[in-house]
């Protein structure tokens, strides 16, 4: 082989490798799954909630509002308009938690959402 040969050989070797590492990068960890948390009325996602991030949400529900609060990873329903207070006294719900937060009256529940990447 020519000396020209061999120069375009380390060039396109090299070209690849950089290329390789814009690419993906194979010392860089892979992102944590984020969970969601969404907001339901009558079967429509209204509103979904990063857990992590504190927050008041209202919503409006058939009934009335009600005030979804999230702190400390966890979250619970206050200040809703319904006859019974259920919801509200259904107390704190984490991620962990299988069971919804259900307001039957306003026809709105609060369940945690698959994790997204």
């Amino acid at each position: 082989m020519k000396k020209k040969e061999i120069y375009i050989l380390i060039a396109i070797a090299v070209l690849s490798v950089i290329a390789l590492l814009f690419m993906k990068n194979p010392f860089r960890k892979p992102e944590e799954p984020k969970t969601m948390v969404g907001i339901f009325y009558r079967d429509k996602l209204i509103h979904t909630f990063d857990p992590d991030e504190d927050a008041v949400y209202h919503v409006q529900g058939s009934y009335g509002t009600l005030d979804v609060e999230v702190k400390d990873s966890k979250w619970h329903v206050t200040n809703e308009q319904c006859p019974n207070h259920i919801c509200a006294g259904m107390g704190w719900v984490t991620v962990d938690d299988l069971l919804p937060i259900t307001c039957m009256p306003n026809e709105v529940y609060i369940m945690v959402l698959e994790t997204a990447e």
